[in-house]
């Protein structure tokens, strides 16, 4: 099955107490993830589950299908080989794994993916996952009850490259974390892991943005995905056939392109007819969003010019509600200078518009400021203190005056 070539692919990982599936889709701008869905199930009857999660996801027997997880005697490890060929690949790989299994080997099965890219001969890293037979069995057993037939069964690791940075699957190694090679336990695992995940997956994928989507969790899932959309995806999964062959399978291609020529050819007869009215349809959108861009611009301009009066109008309006003040400054400061004694001195003067405030300084031991003050008949005294320190011959008055009409 070459996944490069299907528009649609599906993966089905499962796990202690639960099953998740994501349906992938490939359009103009990437594989997008088109479903998902999550169920828990009883173990004694997972095969209920696993066909209420292919149910929500719209899975159709058309479309390739990966299934993942782990087996219950399954060993992941990474070891460095050579590119050959599947067959040789699988042959030595069979040779190490007396090195890295403290049990008898002699049932295991083990599938294998190695980088594309690599020349022949050149040492290259190979993620390995080998397996029970028995467990095989179980696993057949479990997709006969459910869903009948998959593509291929791949262990979410398998998918994992040299660049990649920790990764740590709860339903399928709850107690280590893998990095650099080598399983660590989890209580080492960096606490920012996860951001080099969220960057790869959505630099390779078109993932929503719900908050029920958490990646942390679709991650097993991402990792099968990603390697079903690799480059050279006939090499990759040419060590990944380990179901048998009765489970995977057969479709009828020449049926389905065929198939797929007479929705094409229906589609553009369907498109002929409607072209005359999709084309009208379309003149008068361009006439609507014309009329209404025009208007918008008109109304835009109605608007500044609005704003620009009512500016205007404040301004005036703020002129016009400007007191004029004192018109006769000159002549009333006059008329006080004329009734201001000789000896008396103005230090301070401070002129508002609704009084006028002023600190007189007079060497003289009594002078009356009513008095002086009342040939001024436009002007009542408001508010007079006077003040003389101690050994000093010099009076302070300080002195408010206001408008004679203003009282009256």
């Amino acid at each position: 099955m070459k996944f490069s070539t299907m528009k649609e692919f599906a993966v089905l990982l499962f796990a202690p107490g639960s099953v998740r599936c994501c349906s992938f889709r490939r359009d103009a701008k990437g594989v997008r993830l088109k479903a998902f869905a999550h169920c828990t199930h009883d173990e004694t009857d997972p095969a209920k589950a696993w066909k209420q999660v292919l149910r929500e996801t719209s899975y159709s027997r058309v479309c390739p299908l990966i299934l993942s997880g782990a087996l219950k005697g399954g060993t992941f490890f990474r070891c460095a080989g050579v590119r050959l060929a599947p067959k040789a690949m699988r042959g030595a790989l069979e040779f190490e794994l007396p090195q890295r299994l403290l049990q008898d080997t002699a049932n295991f099965e083990l599938e294998f993916v190695t980088r594309p890219e690599a020349a022949e001969g050149e040492t290259i890293p190979v993620n390995v996952y080998a397996f029970p037979a028995t467990d095989k069995e179980r696993l057949a057993a479990m997709l006969t009850q459910s869903i009948g037939k998959a593509d291929y069964f791949v262990y979410p690791l398998l998918a994992l490259r040299e660049s990649d940075g920790p990764v740590y699957l709860p339903g399928i190694e709850s107690d280590f974390y893998f990095s650099e090679g080598g399983w660590h336990p989890v209580a080492e695992l960096p606490p920012d892991w996860l951001s080099f995940w969220e960057k790869e997956m959505r630099g390779s994928f078109l993932l929503p943005e719900e908050p029920e989507f958490k990646l942390s969790e679709w991650l097993g899932c991402l990792l099968c995905a990603r390697l079903a959309a690799a480059a050279d995806v006939k090499h990759t999964f040419a060590g990944l056939n380990v179901l048998p062959r009765q489970l995977r399978p057969s479709r009828l291609r020449n049926q389905l392109r065929l198939t797929a020529l007479l929705l094409v050819l229906l589609a553009v007869n369907f498109a002929w007819g409607l072209a005359g009215t999709l084309s009208g349809n379309h003149r008068e959108y361009s006439r609507l969003t014309a009329a209404r861009n025009r208007l918008r611009t008109e109304v835009m301009t109605s608007q500044r010019k609005l704003k620009t009066a009512e500016k205007e109008l404040r301004e005036l309006t703020r002129v016009i509600n400007q007191s004029p003040g004192e018109r006769d400054v000159i002549g009333k400061l006059a008329r006080f200078s004329e009734v201001l004694p000789n000896n008396v001195m103005v230090t301070n003067l401070r002129w508002t518009d609704s009084s006028v405030d002023l600190t007189l300084r007079s060497e003289a031991e009594s002078l009356n400021v009513p008095e002086m003050i009342r040939p001024l008949k436009f002007w009542k005294i408001e508010q007079i203190q006077q003040r003389r320190r101690n050994n000093d011959t010099t009076n302070t008055i300080m002195l408010k005056l206001v408008s004679s009409e203003e009282r009256k």
